[in-house]
Formats: structure tokens, sequence, C-alpha cells
């Protein structure tokens, strides 16, 4: 893939649980490369801009998969909202109502998002296929169906902690609005 396509799976596939922006990507990718984990080749396409393609390399791949067996390290949680509202406590309580009500919109917009990703996974499961766009950002060329499917079902179960976590999110909101409402 190419540092945009990277990007584009991340916002699509990845967003619920881990973001990167573009002055992250391009100098992993260097390094990459540098450590010859990855390889890098031009790639033109006629009237388009010139761009680079990385691939995994051998030496890529058992790093790769010596990183997934390591022990994960618990997250270091930064929550703007949670920040602002803990410190809100010396503002107006119409203060704090706000920003939870502000946080509780952008919320319900982003599991309608998930829900509607995950129904398009569901029915993917369910045909043993995969969505056409999975394809275009995968840029995947296996044919394999039962592989197909399997990808699905882990991008699916992925997707719902993301959708388990904004429910959360929400029954959190609700129950503080309630509370401030008291």
């Amino acid at each position: 893939m190419s540092g945009y396509d990277i990007k584009k799976l991340v916002d699509v596939g990845l967003s619920h649980f881990w973001n990167e922006n573009y002055g992250q990507i391009y100098p992993t990718l260097e390094l990459l490369v540098d450590d010859r984990l990855a390889s890098k080749r031009e790639k033109t396409s006629v009237g388009k801009r010139k761009r680079f393609v990385y691939s995994i390399t051998r030496k890529g791949e058992r790093a790769f998969k010596g990183w997934l067996r390591e022990p994960t390290v618990m997250p270091i949680v930064r929550n703007e909202l949670q920040l602002k509202f803990f410190l809100s406590c010396n503002l107006p309580t119409s203060e704090s109502v706000r920003l939870v009500q502000e946080y509780q919109a952008d919320q319900r917009a982003m599991l309608e998002q998930y829900q509607e990703s995950a129904a398009v996974l569901r029915r993917s499961i369910e045909s043993g296929s995969r969505p056409e766009e999975l394809d275009d950002i995968l840029q995947v060329t296996s044919s394999a169906s039962a592989e197909r499917s399997e990808q699905c079902k882990v991008f699916y179960l992925t997707l719902r902690h993301g959708i388990l976590s904004m429910k959360a999110r929400l029954a959190w909101c609700d129950e503080v609005l309630r509370s401030l409402e008291e």
C-alpha cells in the first residue's frame, strides 16, 4: 500500500481504536524500509502523480508475527472530554451539561456509522463474501472464500468492541445528564 492507502485504511477501518496521521505514517514507513522490514517501489499511473507503494519483506513478516505474540501494554488514555468534565465542577452546571450533550451527539453519530459498517460485515460473513469497499481499501488479491470470510469476521468482532464502547459512553452520558438534572 501507499502511505495514503494506509491512512485511508486506518480512517475507515480502525478509527474506533487507532488513529494515525500522515506525519506518523510516512516517517514510520521510511524507518521500516531502512530496517529492511519493508520495501518501497515507485508506482506511476497515466495522468496521476507518482506514488510509492510499500510491501512487507520476509524479515518484516517475522518481526510482525513476533510483535503480535508480545504481551500488550495497557493503553494510556487521554480523553479531553473527561478532563473537561472533571474540571467543570468550578463552572455552572449548564456548562457541564453542554459538554456532555455535545459529546453524546458525537458518540451517537459515530455509533450509527459503526452499526452501518457492522451490518455490511454481517451480510458479508453470512454470504461468505467480502465487501467491495474492503477489497478497495486492502487491495487484497486473495480469492479464497474462507479467508475472506474469516477476515470479515475479525473486522466485525473488532468493530463490535467499538460499538459496545460507544454504547457504554452513551449510557454514561445518560447517567450524568440525569444526575445533573437532579
